[in-house]
């Protein structure tokens, strides 16, 4: 809907009903349009417009909080969503963003009380459960954080920073076996993004490469482990999304030739014909590539990484990389990502 539209049927039920605007925009339609649609100066000036006509409009409040958070006006906003919380003390929402906005402002403990006052009144309130999960976090309370963070992902399973964070605190208070089980259940999920690329140099730190973060160009993409039959050179159909991913990107790269590199410990032979392959899947799917061709390289002997002072063998693998990389064949170095920052999105 046009915001003439909406103004227009504003007007009209203003003509119809001879309420005043605060009593028109009660209902929640015109605060979640403008959020959806991000017109936050607009929805900003028609709830100021609602709030000034009716200052004890709880939800006119809230909407005009909501907005001006979204501005980035937090200070601005915690009168109005203060306000919403005491019209109605019974409704969850309230209190999480009016912790919400404590929290913008550093107050952690009473952002803290703000979600614990939401989950009162909603025990499976989502984004309340989530942000005591970050709040929490950033207060080094790890253990009562994961267990926000496992409520969370009993309701919603894939959320992406409840499933980082919960592998991070197994690295912070080194549980490895939770911490690698963790990365893995982050990556099968979001195997791509920065969040990703830092699983992945965690992940193989502590010597799994189910994942792997390989350079095309200027780009770095996580892939998951390119697979093989059992002792032979046909590719299972699970690795060809990978595939996708690499021949897609090379193709979008106008200088450079890919590379592909295959080590095999012990087996010189299937490396060079695991090598080959992949090539020839390659030239399959993106004829383009052939024009340009694709190098291919291998080795009978394990890939040896450097992560954090420490050398890891890696048996069999595949790796990719474009001609202006040759730096990553001549010394392949995982650098340890540095901090331990917890992922926070939006959600």
């Amino acid at each position: 809907m046009s915001h003439a539209k909406i103004v227009v049927l504003i007007m009209l039920l203003i003509t119809l009903s001879g309420c005043t605007i605060g009593r028109t925009v009660r209902g929640d339609f015109f605060g979640r349009y403008y959020l959806e649609t991000g017109e936050y100066n607009r929805g900003e000036d028609l709830f100021r417009r609602a709030v000034s006509a009716d200052p004890d409009d709880g939800k006119a409040n809230f909407y005009l909080g909501r907005f001006l958070l979204a501005e980035k006006k937090a200070r601005a906003a915690m009168p109005y969503l203060k306000k919403a919380v005491s019209s109605r003390s019974d409704n969850p929402d309230y209190h999480f963003w009016y912790g919400l906005a404590w929290g913008e402002l550093g107050k952690l403990q009473k952002e803290r009380e703000s979600y614990l006052r939401a989950l009162q009144y909603k025990k499976n309130h989502l984004q309340a459960l989530l942000y005591l999960g970050h709040n929490l976090f950033r207060d080094r309370q790890y253990d009562r954080a994961l267990k926000r963070y496992l409520e969370t992902l009993a309701i919603w399973p894939k959320c992406r920073t409840a499933l980082y964070n919960r592998a991070l605190i197994a690295r912070i208070l080194k549980r490895t076996s939770e911490e690698k089980k963790g990365w893995l259940a982050y990556l099968r999920v979001y195997p791509s993004g920065s969040l990703a690329i830092r699983a992945a140099d965690y992940l193989n730190g502590l010597g799994d490469f189910s994942f792997q973060n390989h350079r095309l160009g200027a780009r770095a993409i996580t892939l998951g482990e390119i697979e093989f039959n059992v002792s032979g050179s046909t590719l299972e159909s699970m690795s060809l999304p990978s595939l996708d991913v690499v021949g897609a990107t090379a193709v979008g790269i106008p200088n450079g030739k890919l590379q592909v590199i295959v080590y095999q410990k012990n087996n010189k032979k299937l490396a060079r014909a695991r090598a080959l392959a992949v090539r020839t899947s390659l030239y399959e799917r993106f004829p383009g590539l052939k024009k340009r061709g694709v190098g291919v390289s291998w080795f009978g002997s394990d890939r040896i990484v450097k992560i954090g002072g420490r050398t890891i063998r890696n048996h069999g693998t595949v790796r990719f990389f474009m001609t202006d990389e040759r730096r990553i064949l001549r010394a392949e170095k995982i650098k340890t990502v540095t901090g331990l920052q917890p992922g926070r999105i939006r959600e």
